[in-house]
């Protein structure tokens, strides 16, 4: 395996084998010796990797968030969250992690999962001065998005993530795709 991947493989080994530990027992009951002996790599290898069990969870959840800028980054274009197609990317992405993501909230990373959603608008947004209440509009967006994303992943994702994009969409008044707050 060349050099540049091998961190990589690491440390989606390391990755799964937390998650998998997750599903066996809480949290506080797992050691990085647990963790290491799981993925098949040495404390030292870990540690390389990761300072904690907090970070494995947002290396995966900025893994599975980074879909939003590599999609647009990869395809030149200038999207905006207030946009229909990001919602629903987002409700799409969310569900093909359903299982992992309602385990991490279960788990106690509900907080990270949101700041993470967070860190992803921030970038796709752009830069945003810190004094402006612009900024605030990205953050309802994030908790509502947040709330309804985990009522419907608990609910089995029977809506499509086209149909829950628009109802949010639409409940924040948007017209032709476009949110009417989107500060354009």
């Amino acid at each position: 395996m060349d050099e540049v991947r091998q961190p990589e493989v690491l440390r989606h080994r390391i990755v799964n084998a937390y998650l998998e530990l997750l599903r066996e027992k809480e949290d506080g009951n797992i050691s990085i010796t647990e963790i290491t002996r799981r993925a098949g790599v040495s404390r030292m290898a870990f540690y390389r990797k990761f300072a904690s069990k907090w970070e494995i969870v947002d290396f995966y959840l900025g893994g599975i968030m980074h879909w939003e800028v590599a999609y647009d980054e990869a395809r030149g274009a200038d999207r905006s969250i207030w946009e229909l197609e990001y919602g629903i990317r987002f409700f799409r992405v969310m569900g093909e992690h359903r299982e992992n993501i309602l385990l991490l909230v279960d788990r106690g990373y509900a907080t990270l999962l949101l700041r993470v959603i967070n860190l992803t608008n921030e970038c796709v947004a752009g830069d945003m001065p810190l004094s402006s209440i612009e900024r605030y509009k990205l953050y309802f967006l994030a908790g509502a998005g947040f709330n309804s994303m985990l009522i419907w992943l608990r609910d089995g994702c029977r809506e499509s993530p086209e149909k829950m994009a628009q109802a949010l969409m639409d409940y924040m008044g948007g017209k032709n795709g476009v949110a009417p707050w989107h500060g354009k």
